[in-house]
């Protein structure tokens, strides 16, 4: 029978921390609402921000118990973020959070360096004396993120960022586009803003983006962005050699052991 790689296992005590630390941080869910759409965000959110780790098992049962669902609407789930290819379901066998699959994160990546290119040019040529004011008083409060080394705080800050560079090109729906395409590569990015000198180093790439942008120069505006976006795949290659398991491999065969 195939198994799981080293690394991969999680002992009973594991997994019962697991499902007492998440039940204790769950904010209960609202019954007047679609049960299984917040059961949905909230695990997607945890996926998504590392607090399930790649490669991680949950269980069905155990999860419904920490939502205080049946296993019917968490069944739902788990096929969504299937779907999605944040889940793995080996079927008879148990379910694991997907490894960080590279080529999506390469696909999702060129939507958004292609749309991102595109409006911070405008951007550069578009924004006003109140939108640089803006850029300037949101990078003190990153620059207070980065001592406080903040990193799930920092990681909304980025976000408020891109999204209100978007909106100084003009086109703020493109940002929804965006975060429909992004969620592989916000899964490298929190794994990699839990590095102290990777808050440091996207900081300053922010600062030159802004400098770029009060200067009105577009052309210095999109090799900053650029070289600002390349930075997810530095982030694969320090995750490839600090949690290689974290990763989806196309040679890897063996599937987890619950």
């Amino acid at each position: 029978m195939q198994t799981c790689p080293p690394g991969r296992r999680l002992d009973n005590q594991l997994r019962v921390d697991l499902y007492t630390s998440m039940q204790t941080n769950l904010k209960p869910l609202d019954r007047r609402q679609n049960t299984a759409a917040q059961a949905y965000a909230q695990l997607r959110a945890w996926i998504i921000s590392g607090e399930l780790r790649p490669g991680q098992v949950i269980s069905e049962p155990k999860m419904a118990m920490t939502f205080g669902v049946s296993r019917t609407p968490i069944r739902e789930v788990f096929k969504r973020l299937q779907d999605e290819q944040l889940l793995d379901i080996f079927p008879q066998q148990g379910t694991v959070v997907s490894p960080i699959d590279i080529a999506l994160v390469r696909s999702n990546q060129f939507i958004r360096e292609t749309l991102e290119l595109r409006t911070i040019a405008l951007a550069a040529t578009l924004a006003d004396v109140q939108d640089i004011a803006g850029l300037h008083a949101q990078m003190e409060a990153q620059k207070q993120l980065v001592r406080e080394g903040n990193h799930r705080r920092f990681f909304a800050a980025d976000d408020h960022f891109h999204e209100t560079l978007i909106g100084i090109a003009g086109q703020p729906a493109v940002w929804k586009t965006i975060e429909d395409a992004k969620a592989q590569i916000d899964r490298v990015r929190h794994l990699s803003l839990e590095d102290p000198d990777w808050l440091r180093r996207i900081y300053t790439e922010h600062l030159a983006i802004t400098d770029a942008i009060a200067c009105h120069d577009a052309a210095e505006a999109v090799v900053a962005m650029q070289s600002h976006l390349h930075t997810v795949y530095v982030a694969i290659d320090k995750i490839a050699l600090a949690h290689p398991h974290f990763l989806k491999k196309d040679q890897r065969t063996e599937s987890p052991a619950f």
